[in-house]
């Protein structure tokens, strides 16, 4: 499956249809019902409004994942706040695929485009009670590192941190 991701500040459309499956994306993580993402609905108005802050900070990056010109799934890579201090240059802030793009390698290859895009230490989280997650992200993060990332848990969260390299051979796909 060919995959490729563009910075959804570009296009209108992008951000729309980032906008239309925002829900489904909060309704997978509120399912948990850890507390710690809120229930569908739950933020009423503002979820517009947090989207918005996706592409007004140029401190985040948000991508729609593309495969055979279809929008499938979508990315907000971030850079964590200057204060409180820490080595992390990037964190995968949000990523969703669409369940129907689901285990083709879509995910992973967009993530190892957006690893490769943002060379450098990153940060993974995710809620612990999302097995699914936690295993993709372990095996998507493991092949990128050769195994080389640490793991912990903390407050009902997991977090990975790894360090990336770019690959010359891999062009900038934005």
């Amino acid at each position: 499956m060919s995959v490729s991701i563009r910075d959804a500040r570009n296009s209108r459309e992008d951000r729309e249809w980032i906008r239309a499956v925002y829900r489904d994306y909060l309704t997978e993580l509120s399912a948990s019902k850890t507390g710690l993402f809120p229930a569908l609905g739950e933020w009423g108005a503002r979820e517009n409004e947090f989207l918005a802050g996706w592409f007004a900070d140029p401190g985040a990056h948000p991508f729609v994942i593309m495969s055979a010109g279809h929008r499938i799934g979508f990315a907000l890579v971030s850079r964590p706040p200057v204060m409180p201090r820490t080595d992390v240059q990037y964190r995968m802030a949000d990523f969703f695929v669409v369940a129907s793009a689901r285990r083709r390698g879509a995910g992973a290859s967009a993530a190892w485009l957006l690893f490769n895009r943002f060379a450098g230490d990153w940060e993974v989280l995710e809620d612990e009670q999302n097995r699914p997650a936690l295993q993709f992200w372990r095996r998507v993060i493991g092949r990128q590192t050769n195994g080389r990332y640490s793991e912990t848990r903390a407050s009902g969260e997991v977090r990975h941190r790894f360090r990336t390299e770019a690959h010359p051979s891999v062009r900038d796909p934005g």
